[in-house]
C-alpha cells in the first residue's frame, strides 16, 4: 500500500488531541490544519496570552472555539502534567509534544499515577514514503531504544507489527538489518537477529520475519534475485528493524535528507498514540504523524 493510500480514510470524528507547550508555529500550522480538514478537538497546553496571539494570526475565531481549549502552564513541567493528565484522564486520544524536551514530556508519561503504562516498552515507529520502493514501509527503533536486547527487540517488532495491521499490512513482512546477511558470531546484529527470527517464526505466526539482512536485500528485489536470496520478506520488506539507535537514526535521518522521504512518525507501547516530533522535522512531517497516529488508534 502506497504511503497517501494509508491516510485517505482515517479516524476523525471526536479524536482529540493534547498538545504539550502548542505555542510555537511549526506546531500550530499542521494543527490548524488539521483543523480545517476535520472534526477533531484541540487541548492546548502553553502560556496562555502567547498562545491567544498566535492563533489570532491564524484566525481570530479560534481563540474562542469550541473545538480548541487552552489551558494555561506557567511551566514546561507544568504543561507536561496537564498535558499528560488530560490524555490520562480520557479527554484526549492523542498526547503530542511541542516545543519541549523529549525527556521532560517522557518523564511525566513514565510517570506510574497516569496509568498510561502497563509495563510494556516505549517503542518508535516511523512509516517512510521511499521515492524508489514499491509501497510504504516501517522503520523501528530510531528514536526510543538505544542498545535494545532479544527481548526488547521482541517487544518492538510486537508494537510495530500491531501498527502495520491498523494500516492495512495483513500479514507484515519484518526483516531484522544488519550489514551482512550471515550469521556471525563478532557481529551482535545477526546473532540477534538468528535468535530472534526462530522464535518469532514459532511464536507470531501473523508475522513474516528473516533476518540478518543486508538494507538492500530488504528492499531490493533485483539484489536479493542477485545474491540468490530465497525469501517472502526480502525486496517486499514492510517493516525494517534495527540493532540500535544508532542505525535507526542514521538510517533514519539519510532516507529523509539524501533521499527526500517523506515520514511521520508515532511512539507506541502507551495506552495512547504519542506524536513525539522533533523540531528539525517539517510542517508536512507534523502534520502525517499526527494523521498516522489517528490511523492507529
Amino acid at each position: 500500500m502506497k504511503f497517501d493510500e494509508i491516510f485517505v480514510e482515517y479516524k476523525d470524528e471526536m479524536t482529540t488531541l493534547s498538545i504539550c507547550k502548542a505555542a510555537d508555529m511549526d506546531v500550530l500550522r499542521p494543527v490548524l490544519r488539521l483543523y480545517k480538514e476535520t472534526d477533531m478537538r484541540f487541548h492546548l497546553v502553553d502560556d496562555r496570552p502567547r498562545l491567544e496571539e498566535m492563533l489570532r494570526t491564524f484566525d481570530e475565531g479560534l481563540v474562542e472555539d469550541g473545538r480548541v481549549t487552552i489551558h494555561h502552564s506557567a511551566s514546561d513541567e507544568e504543561a507536561a502534567a496537564i498535558a499528560v493528565g488530560l490524555t490520562a484522564e480520557g479527554k484526549a486520544d492523542i498526547l503530542m509534544k511541542g516545543l519541549i524536551s523529549t525527556s521532560t514530556i517522557l518523564k511525566e508519561v513514565l510517570n506510574k499515577s497516569h496509568g498510561l503504562i502497563s509495563g510494556g516498552l516505549l517503542s518508535h515507529t516511523a512509516l517512510f514514503d521511499l521515492p524508489n520502493y514499491h509501497k510504504a514501509i516501517l522503520l523501528s527503533d530510531a528514536a526510543m531504544n538505544i542498545a535494545p536486547d532479544r527481548e526488547q527487540k521482541m517487544t518492538i517488532i510486537q508494537n510495530t507489527a500491531e501498527c502495520a495491521r491498523k494500516l492495512g499490512m495483513a500479514r507484515p513482512k519484518i526483516a531484522l538489518l544488519s550489514a551482512v546477511e550471515k550469521v556471525n558470531s563478532k557481529i551482535p546484529s545477526t546473532t540477534d537477529a538468528e535468535a530472534i527470527v526462530k522464535a518469532g517464526r514459532e511464536s507470531e505466526p501473523e508475522i513474516l520475519i528473516d533476518g540478518p539482512l543486508q538494507y538492500d536485500l530488504a528492499i531490493s528485489k533485483k539484489a536479493a534475485e542477485h545474491k540468490n536470496m530465497a525469501s517472502e520478506v526480502a525486496g517486499d520488506a514492510d517493516i525494517l528493524i534495527v540493532h540500535n539507535i544508532d542505525a535507526g537514526n542514521v538510517l533514519y535521518k539519510s532516507l529523509v535528507y539524501s533521499a527526500g522521504a517523506r515520514v511521520a512518525s508515532v511512539i507506541t507501547g502507551a495506552s495512547v498514540p504519542i506524536v513525539l516530533t522533533s523540531r528539525a522535522d517539517s510542517a508536512e512531517d507534523k502534520y502525517n504523524s499526527i494523521r498516522l497516529a489517528m490511523k492507529v488508534l
